[in-house]
């Protein structure tokens, strides 16, 4: 009787060590799992992936940069050409922004990166807009120069002028205020006869000046 009372026993005293070293793995298992989770940040996204939709990607602070790719640089005309007048009153443009020009001067072919005013000698030549006189220079090959500084980057200049006397640099001028008269033909565009040759630049870039007076072109 007691040989066969100890055999269960014993199976069940086999059967708890079993399930408590069972028991013990998963526990060990468990803390092992967590461990290395929690530990291994090398491969932590800190940007979690693209999902597609670019509404639910966008982070937290993050601005749409394509929503600026197609809006026109400041200023294009409209609203903002009032702060702009054409340096000659009703002249017309004779060579336009960006076309490939003909010196005939110098026989030398180029991009112009500026627009002409037909005007006769002694037209008057007003300033784009308010600013400070940056530069007056005088050049009987080049032409002479007057260099507008606007502010924000950007700046006018003027050639082939005749200075107003009474002008000086680091004066602050007015929009519509007279900087000179169109000088006689000379120099480097003799050949194409009397014009105001104007260039804008825009943070230390050429820009188109029509942009800016918001005219239309007319040929000569």
């Amino acid at each position: 009787m007691n040989e066969e009372n100890a055999k269960p026993k014993k199976k069940r005293l086999l059967y708890y060590i079993v399930l408590s070293v069972c028991v013990l793995l998963l526990i060990a298992a468990t803390v092992l799992t967590v461990y290395f989770l929690t530990a291994d940040t090398g491969n932590t996204l800190d940007v979690p992936p693209a999902t597609g939709n670019e509404e639910e990607d966008k982070q937290p602070g993050e601005t749409d940069d394509k929503q600026h790719e197609n809006e026109p640089s400041e200023p294009s005309g409209g609203e903002d050409a009032v702060k702009f007048v054409s340096p000659i009153d009703g002249a017309k443009y004779t060579v336009e922004y960006n076309v490939i020009y003909t010196n005939e001067t110098l026989g030398w072919i180029y991009r112009h990166k500026a627009v002409d005013f037909d005007a006769k000698a002694g037209t008057e030549v007003k300033c784009m807009a308010d600013g400070k006189v940056e530069t007056i220079s005088y050049s009987e090959e080049t032409g002479n120069i007057v260099l507008v500084d606007h502010g924000d980057g950007l700046k006018t200049l003027y050639r082939f002028v005749e200075p107003d006397s009474k002008l000086r640099e680091g004066a602050t001028v007015k929009k519509g205020e007279t900087l000179g008269v169109v000088a006689e033909a000379y120099g480097i565009e003799h050949k194409d006869g009397e014009h105001l040759h104007l260039e804008v630049e825009l943070n230390g870039k050429a820009a188109d000046p029509t942009e800016y007076l918001g005219a239309v072109l007319e040929e000569k």
